[in-house]
């Protein structure tokens, strides 16, 4: 297991609960931690001990609330190069201890190479956790031709099984409208990549349920055939894409749409089986991992029929 696949809380939380620590003391005792690092205290030291208190208290608590979020750590870091600043124009004036203040820089360098450390573990985690799911197949029609018919959005539904419709409101935008269990629910998407036979990728705006998604198309070699090939992230509003929930609920549903996007272009419709272990009709060929997925949304029964041309 790599550093990537867990969470680096434990020193990022311990980073933290030292912020507060040491931000308490700056604004309860400034003259004696000023004295402690080595400088004198005139009329200006305590108000700065104790706005730099203030800082350390704020971003601690940050840390604290979300130990998982790299920027609480990188604040911590930009903290840490104002501390060093600042102690650098102490070591300019005459009314500083010398040993006293390079044991100060030496031990805000240490603290910053750990703030670096955490806030780097943070990011792999966080990029980690934003991968998208990614699935493909290979259709036997040329990329033109695929991309053309998956361009027209209000197709989708025919092996979006999920989708009750797709409304294209201008070149770019369109209102997508699905079944949650709890309901309908519709959103605005708009298309953020569109290379005409290539690729297209959209992202949902505003939406209870935040997806990006993007699909290419690629002429397979020695054959006039297509690898669909599906980027897709899952997200909820407020929490940001996660790969785990990406992987959870939109890769058995990405596999199963795929699945009926080629038999729709290459036979005109879904084949649909009638398999004893399944109480309704599903499309030919299913995956384990599909039937037993739990149902982010609530399929609508096939809406594609024998004789549907790209």
């Amino acid at each position: 297991m790599t550093t990537a696949d867990v969470a680096p809380t434990g020193l990022a939380r311990g980073l933290g609960w030292f912020s507060v620590a040491l931000g308490i003391g700056e604004l309860v005792a400034p003259k004696k931690l000023a004295q402690l690092i080595g400088i004198e205290e005139d009329g200006a030291t305590s108000f700065v001990m104790r706005l730099l208190g203030a800082r350390e208290i704020t971003a601690g608590l940050g840390v604290l609330a979300a130990p998982q979020r790299p920027g609480t750590l990188w604040a911590r870091v930009a903290g840490d190069i104002i501390d060093l600043g600042l102690l650098g124009l102490a070591a300019g004036t005459k009314r500083t201890s010398a040993p006293r203040l390079a044991a100060a820089v030496a031990a805000v360098g240490g603290v910053m190479a750990l703030d670096i450390i955490a806030a780097r573990r943070a990011d792999k985690v966080r990029d980690a956790a934003n991968q998208p799911v990614i699935f493909s197949v290979t259709i036997n029609k040329p990329p033109r031709e695929v991309y053309d018919f998956f361009r027209k959005l209000d197709r989708l539904p025919l092996f979006m099984d999920w989708l009750e419709s797709v409304t294209e409101t201008s070149g770019t935008r369109s209102t997508w409208v699905a079944k949650l269990p709890v309901g309908t629910v519709s959103w605005d998407a708009t298309i953020t990549e569109d290379t005409p036979g290539e690729a297209i990728a959209w992202e949902a705006l505003d939406s209870l349920v935040e997806t990006e998604g993007r699909v290419t198309f690629t002429r397979t070699p020695g054959r006039d055939m297509t690898e669909v090939r599906v980027e897709m992230k899952l997200g909820f509003s407020g929490m940001g894409p996660s790969a785990k929930l990406a992987k959870y609920f939109a890769k058995p549903q990405i596999k199963g749409d795929l699945r009926r996007l080629k038999q729709v272009i290459e036979t005109g419709e879904v084949l649909m089986s009638d398999a004893s272990q399944h109480t309704k009709p599903h499309p030919a060929q299913p995956s384990e991992e599909h039937d037993k997925a739990p149902k982010l949304f609530i399929a609508n029964e096939t809406t594609a029929v024998k004789g549907v041309t790209p």
